[in-house]
Formats: C-alpha cells, sequence, structure tokens
C-alpha cells in the first residue's frame, strides 16, 4: 500500500475525530484519498485509494482504457509469489485472549446503526484439498472480546472451506489482513474458479512477497495489519448493515471468528472502505467485467468495451461498447450481457465513438439514437439480483437499450467536430 501512496495525492484531515462521524467525513470528501486521526488510535486511518476508476487504473499501472485488458491478460498469466523469511507487521505481536478489548487495538467503526465494523478485512485460507489459498472480502461485526461475526455468502470460495472444515468438526484457520496494495484488494474482489488470487496479485504486481504465518496461511509481507485466527463452529447475529446499493442490508446468523494474534507494523496505517461507496463499487464491479467482455464476445466479435456504472451501483446497469457490423447487433448485445451478469438489471449499447466512462455521453447517446418502441427490448419477470430492493425475491424485469446510430444514412446522428 505504501507504495502506491507515493504515486498519488493523499489529503489530511488533521482534526483528530470520532470513528463513529468517519462515515460522514469520508462521504464529505468524495471518498478522495484521506488520511484521517481518530479519537483512541496514534496510527491514521485511510480511505478512497480506488474510488475512481482512474485510481483503480493506477494501481494496476495501466490507463483506465485498458483494465479489461490487461486483468484479461493477467488472468491467463499468473505469477508465483515468493516465500520470504520476515515481514515488517512482525515488528509488533499481540496474544490476544478471550477477555482482550480488540476494539483498543483495531479501529472498527461504527458506520451504521451503532455495530462496529471492518470493512477492509481480506480473509486468506488454505483451500481444502487444493494446492492453493483463497483471498477473498468479508465485513466483520465486532461481538467484543477476541470475537467478529463474520458475513460469508453461501456457495462462495471462503464458505466452501468453512463448510468443509465444520463436517470434519474442525475450526477453520485463516489470517486476515489490512492494508495492502489495491492491487491486492482488486484480485480479493474476484470470484473465479480454482483462482489463487494471490497468484494474480503478484501478476499484476510483477511479483508478490509473501510470508508464512504460524497456522501455514501465506499473507502479503507489506500487510498493515495482519489477524491470525479460527473461524468456529459458533453462530452468531451480523448486521444490520449498509449494502452496496446503499440500502440496508438484514440481520443473518452467521460464523464467529476468534482471534489468537494480532500483527502490526511499526506506525501503521489502517485501512477502511465505506459501505455503499465508490470505492465498494469500484471492488465489486470492475472484477466481473472481464469475465462479461469475454462472454459477450463470443456472441459479438466486435465489442470494444463493457463497463458496470457508479450509478447502477457497479452491478445492475452496464453499458456496452461495440462497432456495429450489421442492424441486430446491439440487441444481440443485450441478450449476451445479461446472460454474462445475471445480475444485471440494465444495459445500454452504444456506437465506439461514445466514451462509456463518461455518463453524459452515454446520455446523449440515449437521447439522440434511441427510439423506445424500436430499440427497448424488455425480459419481464427474470432472475435478477437480491440487490435490488425493487425486485420481489429478486425476480425483476431487465431491459435493454440500443443507443446506437444506423449503419447507414447516419450523417445526421455524428457529432460536429469542431
Amino acid at each position: 500500500m505504501r507504495s502506491f501512496l507515493e504515486k498519488i495525492e493523499v489529503n489530511t484531515h488533521d482534526d483528530v475525530i470520532t470513528l463513529k462521524s468517519l462515515g460522514k467525513e469520508i462521504k464529505k470528501r468524495n471518498e478522495t484519498p484521506t488520511k484521517f486521526n481518530v479519537e483512541g488510535f496514534n496510527f491514521p486511518l485511510i480511505s478512497g485509494l480506488i474510488s475512481t476508476r482512474e485510481l483503480l487504473a493506477t494501481s494496476l499501472g495501466i490507463k483506465k482504457n485498458e483494465i479489461i485488458k490487461f486483468i484479461s491478460d493477467k488472468l491467463e498469466n499468473l505469477k508465483e509469489y515468493t516465500r520470504i523469511n520476515n515481514a515488517p507487521f512482525l515488528e509488533n505481536k499481540i496474544e490476544v485472549k478471550e477477555d482482550t478489548k480488540l476494539d483498543k487495538l483495531l479501529p472498527v467503526i461504527e458506520f451504521y446503526a451503532d455495530k462496529k465494523y471492518t470493512t477492509s478485512s481480506i480473509v486468506i485460507v488454505k483451500y481444502p484439498e487444493e494446492n492453493r489459498q483463497n483471498a477473498s472480502f468479508h465485513r466483520m461485526m465486532y461481538l467484543g472480546g477476541n470475537k467478529f461475526s463474520l458475513r460469508i455468502v453461501k456457495q462462495r470460495h471462503l464458505d466452501r472451506a468453512y463448510t468443509d472444515a465444520m463436517t470434519k468438526n474442525n475450526s477453520l484457520n485463516v489470517a486476515v489482513v489490512f492494508g495492502v496494495h489495491p492491487a491486492i484488494e482488486i484480485t480479493a474482489a474476484f470470484s473465479a474458479p480454482k483462482l489463487d488470487e494471490l497468484k494474480l496479485a503478484s501478476a499484476f504486481l510483477g511479483g508478490l512477497e509473501v510470508y508464512k504465518m504460524p497456522n501455514g496461511i501465506s499473507v502479503p509481507a507489506n500487510a498493515e495489519f495482519v489477524v491470525e485466527g479460527r473461524i468456529t463452529e459458533e453462530i452468531a447475529e451480523e448486521g444490520p448493515f449498509v449494502d452496496l446499493t446503499g440500502t440496508i442490508d438484514k440481520v443473518r446468523q452467521q460464523p464467529v471468528l476468534e482471534v489468537d494474534n494480532l500483527y502490526f507494523r511499526n506506525n501503521p496505517i489502517f485501512r477502511t472502505i465505506l459501505p455503499g461507496g465508490n470505492e465498494h463499487k469500484m471492488l465489486m464491479g470492475v472484477p466481473q467485467e472481464p469475465r462479461m467482455f469475454k462472454q459477450i464476445s463470443n456472441t459479438i466479435s466486435t465489442v470494444k468495451n463493457v463497463i458496470l456504472t457508479p450509478g447502477g451501483c457497479c452491478w445492475l446497469h452496464a453499458v456496452v461498447q461495440i462497432r456495429k457490423r450489421t442492424e441486430g447487433d446491439a440487441k444481440n448485445t443485450i441478450l449476451a450481457a445479461l446472460a454474462a451478469h445475471p445480475s444485471l438489471k440494465r444495459v445500454v449499447v452504444v456506437d465506439d465513438d461514445i466514451d462509456i466512462t463518461n455518463p453524459n455521453d452515454v446520455e446523449w447517446a440515449i437521447s439522440t439514437r434511441f427510439q423506445p418502441d424500436k430499440d427497448m427490448l424488455l425480459v419481464p419477470n427474470s432472475k435478477g439480483s437480491s440487490l435490488d430492493p425493487s425486485s420481489k425475491n429478486s425476480v425483476t424485469c431487465k431491459w435493454g437499450l440500443d443507443a446506437t446510430k444506423p449503419i447507414k444514412d447516419n450523417t445526421g446522428y455524428n457529432k460536429v467536430e469542431f
């Protein structure tokens, strides 16, 4: 993370604030990269590192229009990480007991409903019976003492490892890291099958050094904080919290993580992510785009780019840019996009003269190249996303807009260049 901070402009909020007010302060600054000083801690918290597509691209060392190509290439060319015998976070170690007040050691933040959370927590686990690890984001609600309630989505990779451990009457050894290079955060947001996310991070960064913890889990050596612990058979309430859409996520019964050891660097920096904010959306949406691009290109070989839009929570709305060769390409693109990302609710298809990262340019295409009676495709009673509060049991009406110009006689559809 520190190497990335040297490449971008980071603001400092000099006033000391409370953890409870942190969410409002982050939002007030539109999630620009900022260090905050908070009561009770002698180290800063940082947020907003990849709150825009430009910042995310910078973390990968590329331009924003190269994201899909870069990620797709690295997914095909993973790179082994290097194990080393020391790490900066070993400078400080605290053995955690049942009565340890972890909220005095880690800044667990009251974003909503007086619940104390970590949001940048990346959980790393060995995948059962395979020679690989899994790294994934999981919000953690502090329960007191050495315990957190951990949000685990059913049938995802961590859930499979957890379920396997529970069937064998074992607790599941994990490491949780805070404060890593954003390129590692991006990989932890992927859910590709058979993927060791740290090998993808190594490919992104041109190499990654890891340290093997006493419990056997390898973690990025330059992490700011590392928690060593176990997911147990105990279940506890988790929530309510703020979801990707900025709406309320319900209370659930979730597994309990017990912390055994806490490690951290000298003069550490604690990483946090605003729930439902821009970073949350970037991390959810961008890893889906290369997969969507690949699947859409199986139908339309001239697809140029795909984004999940911030206004659509980087999950429910997409824009696809194509070079249209025949009339009907745009509607085939709509169907291919909806199939490629089942949570998608709306897709807009535009020509390659439209900047799909500019919402004004996309709206211009809709206003000048789209007629609802002939260019709109509705797919009613479709299974959509559980994150959409307007759906009924995740059933929704999906729709696509063909905002492309005709192939012939289209002079009047083109912008005049000055």
